[in-house]
Order: structure tokens, then C-alpha cells, then sequence
């Protein structure tokens, strides 16, 4: 006599995922609260203003590495970008600053409170966060115009590098340019340029923001409100499936 199939088995009464599924109410009454709670930490204890100033950077790379490969570009364009970085962050640059905004220390300064985004050539984004938005304006316009002013002084023509782009043009101006020279004009170029500490003279710089700064929170209230919501969302069903009973059946 053949098997009668078994019935399909019922799906469980206290089953926490379905639960979560059906507390919908509570998903949406968690996101409500949340945004509220986001909402009042902002009034109470809100973030610091946040000002920029643009600083345009130019390496006028076609002027100062005129016959190189873009490969070799690049690697110029990289190391010109470290040094202007790290320009930006010395403490000749620092120590201006905190002169012109009230003694701040230079420490607070680099512990978060200026901040540095930019590309490898073009707009540099500088940040100044601080609770008061006419410090932070104040802050990093200093530092804009700290960073084009030691650019500028730190600019360095070496002797022996102009002397090597006058030989590397007068070789390809030649009527047959030797290829082997021209390697190796090219080589002890790059090896000076490695050596170099100063500031390219090609680099152009010049602060295109520092009046009527841009200042806005650094973080802003909608932040506030999309976190708050998000973790009243998740918690609400959490705890009510974890809490008493009775809210288990809550749908």
C-alpha cells in the first residue's frame, strides 16, 4: 500500500522574524522618535560651523616638463603635490595662524580643526571647523593666504636643473638629436628634480576665496534626522520582540 504524503508542518506561532515583519507600527513610531531625539541633540548640542576658503593651484606642467612622457608627468605632478601638502601643514604656515586667530594652539589646529581636501592640480578645498562662525571664516582665510604667501617664498630655481632643461632643448633643436643624450638629459633632469627641495618655479598659486567665506554646520541637521530615524527604525522592533511579552503582539 503506497505512503500517504506527510501534511506540510504549520509554521510557528512565536516566530521573531515574522514578528519584525508585522510590527510595522513600531518601525515607524522607532523612525518618528529617533528623528525627534536627532532633532533635539542638534538644538542642544549642535556641531561646529564649518568655513572654506579655495586656493588654485597650477603646475603648469606643459611649460616645466616640456618632452617627458605622461608617465614621467605624473610622477613630477606627485612629488610637486607632497611638497605643497606638506608646506601647508608646516609649522612657518601653522605658527601664522595661530598668531592671527587669537593664540590658538598649533596642536588644535592640526588635531582636527583645519582640515585639507584637494586634487593634484586645480581648486584646494581648506576647512576650519570652530563653535563660532566668524572664528572659523577667520581661521581658514589665515591659512589660505599663509599657504600662498610661503609657497611663493619657498619657490627655488636650481642652477643645475635650468641648466640641463637649456641643454635637453638645445640637443632636440639639433638637426639629428642623439638619441643617448637625449636619454640621458632626460634621466639627470628627473634625478635633480628628485633633489630639489624648494618650490617648482612654473607652480602658479593664488587664493580665488577669501572674502565672504562660505560657513555652514559640519554636520548637518538632516544628518542628524536620517541617523536618528534609522536607529529608532531598527531598535524600536528590537526591543519590543527582546522586551515584555506583551509588546511581542503589538502589530
Amino acid at each position: 500500500m503506497p505512503k500517504q504524503p506527510r501534511s506540510a508542518r504549520p509554521a510557528k506561532a512565536g516566530d521573531p522574524i515574522a514578528q519584525l515583519l508585522a510590527a510595522w507600527r513600531l518601525w515607524l513610531l522607532g523612525a518618528l522618535l529617533g528623528a525627534l531625539v536627532g532633532w533635539a541633540l542638534f538644538q542642544i548640542a549642535p556641531p561646529a560651523f564649518r568655513a572654506r576658503a579655495t586656493v588654485v593651484v597650477d603646475n603648469n606642467l606643459e611649460e616645466a616638463w616640456v618632452y617627458f612622457p605622461d608617465r614621467q608627468l605624473f610622477q613630477f605632478l606627485a612629488r610637486e603635490t607632497e611638497r605643497l601638502e606638506q608646506l601647508a601643514w608646516s609649522d612657518e604656515v601653522m605658527q601664522t595662524i595661530s598668531a592671527q586667530s587669537d593664540a590658538i594652539p598649533v596642536q588644535d589646529l592640526r588635531g582636527g580643526m583645519l582640515q585639507l581636501s584637494r586634487p593634484s592640480d586645480g581648486g584646494w578645498h581648506f576647512y576650519a571647523d570652530h563653535s563660532e562662525a566668524r572664528v572659523a571664516q577667520q581661521l581658514v582665510a589665515a591659512w589660505a593666504q599663509a599657504f600662498v604667501a610661503a609657497a611663493r617664498a619657498a619657490v627655488q630655481a636650481s642652477p643645475e636643473l635650468q641648466a640641463a632643461r637649456a641643454a635637453l632643448e638645445a640637443e632636440l633643436m639639433a638637426a639629428a638629436p642623439d638619441e643617448t643624450r637625449l636619454q640621458q638629459l632626460m634621466a639627470d633632469i628627473s634625478a635633480l628634480a628628485e633633489k630639489t627641495k624648494g618650490i617648482s618655479p612654473y607652480t602658479e598659486l593664488y587664493v580665488s576665496q577669501a572674502v565672504d567665506l562660505p560657513v555652514e554646520r559640519s554636520v548637518s541637521l538632516s544628518t542628524y534626522l536620517f541617523v536618528g530615524s534609522l536607529v529608532g527604525a531598527l531598535a524600536a522592533p528590537l526591543w519590543a520582540l527582546l522586551g515584555p511579552a506583551t509588546l511581542r503582539r503589538v502589530n
